[in-house]
This record gives structure tokens, C-alpha cells and sequence, in this order.
């Protein structure tokens, strides 16, 4: 199972760029890490997972760090992404759209979250895959690699998902497998750095988490 966790400095702000040898391409991913972090999340129903992103831009020169919180709810695939606290942007699934609501603005928007805008988060949409299966629908493994105390597990999400992405790399730790974050290299330069402070399984979710009221906010597009 998923445990309350650390944050560790190890898993560093991305840094994907690694040199690729020719014997590494011909060699297949070691798909025991992946099926070893899979198994951790046998029988968990929901996940409370406070974290720390860390996100850089070609355009910025200082990284934009930031707290938050994600609930997933795997029995009915919802999920909310909320920074700050008292909430500054909250992100939930609605169907196939996302809606992002922007609090000290008082907007929102409703876009679909496969949308250019909104890279890596339809990745999230669904919440992380449980079975082997699963993740090979959704993924597809580039390589696996040891990093010190952790597991990178490097992948690129499929179809639509994978839109502006071009990677999505999950890092467990080498011991217990168990997943400490994430880190997604876009296409346009920038990165997401997202590393887990504490998680809580099967924690009892109410619906009005996943459905925040938009009363009094104007509709717009961010």
C-alpha cells in the first residue's frame, strides 16, 4: 500500500535529457518496477496526496513553486487538483472536460482535457492506472532507470493524453516501490516537477469536493 511519505530532495527539479546508447534502445524497459509500484495500490478506493510542484519556463527564470492537494476517487474516477491554501486554483474533472477555477479572479473555464492548453492533465483525468494492463493502455514505457534511492519509470502517455507531453516520468522508491511523485517534460521546454509530502488512502471523499460552485464567477478562457 501507499504510506504517508517525506518529501526528499532527491527527485531534483527534471533533468530528462539524458544521452540514449545504442544497446539502450535495443533493450526492452524493465517492466518489474512498473508491475512492483502497481501492486503497492492493491486495494486502495481514494488517495489524498499533499504535494509540492515546482514548475519551470523558458520565459521565467525563477521556478514557480507552489503547495497543493489531490483527492482521487478511483470508484468513480474523480479527481480534484487544488494550489494553495485557502484554495488559489482548483482543477476537477467534469465528464471529458476539465474545469479550472481561478479563486482570486473569481473565473473559470471549461475546456476539454486533452486540450493543447492543458498539457499532462489528461494524463491525471483517470487518476493513476492500478493494473498492468491499465498502464499499457494509457502509456508507453521508454525506459526504466535507477536513481540512487529511487526508480524512474520514464513514459509517454497515449493518444490524446499525450498531447504537448513528451514525457511522463513516475518515481518510486527503490526499497518499497511506492510512488513519491511525478515529473512531465512538455514540448514546449518547460517541466513539472511534483514531488508527494504525505499520502492518506481510502479516505472517505464527499461529492461536493469534486464539484466546487462557480456562483458568482465569470466564465472566460485563461
Amino acid at each position: 500500500m501507499i504510506s504517508r511519505l517525506r518529501l526528499i530532495p532527491v527527485i531534483g527539479i527534471l533533468g530528462l535529457c539524458y544521452p540514449v546508447t545504442a544497446s539502450a534502445q535495443s533493450s526492452a524497459p524493465d517492466m518489474s518496477v512498473v508491475e512492483r509500484w502497481l501492486a503497492t495500490n492493491t486495494g486502495i478506493g481514494s488517495l489524498k496526496i499533499d504535494f509540492t510542484q515546482t514548475r519551470t519556463m523558458r520565459a521565467v527564470k525563477i521556478p514557480v513553486r507552489q503547495d497543493g492537494t489531490l483527492w482521487l476517487d478511483y470508484s468513480t474516477h474523480r479527481f480534484r487538483w487544488q494550489t494553495g491554501e485557502p484554495a488559489q486554483t482548483i482543477v476537477v474533472n467534469v465528464g471529458k472536460n476539465i474545469l479550472i477555477i481561478r479563486t482570486p479572479m473569481k473565473k473559470y473555464e471549461i475546456r476539454p482535457a486533452d486540450s493543447g492548453g492543458a498539457p499532462g492533465m489528461a494524463a491525471m483525468a483517470n487518476g493513476f492506472p492500478r493494473t498492468l494492463a491499465e498502464f499499457q493502455q494509457k502509456y508507453r514505457v521508454l525506459e526504466t532507470r535507477p536513481d540512487a534511492n529511487t526508480r524512474r519509470i520514464i513514459a509517454r502517455p497515449l493518444g490524446d493524453a499525450g498531447r504537448g507531453v513528451q514525457t511522463f516520468t513516475f518515481v518510486v522508491d527503490a526499497k518499497h516501490f511506492r510512488l513519491l511523485g511525478f515529473e512531465i517534460e512538455l514540448e514546449d521546454g518547460s517541466s513539472v516537477n511534483t514531488v508527494f509530502r504525505q499520502v492518506a488512502t481510502n479516505v472517505p471523499l464527499t461529492q461536493a469536493l469534486f464539484q466546487p460552485s462557480v456562483e458568482g464567477y465569470t466564465e472566460t478562457k485563461f
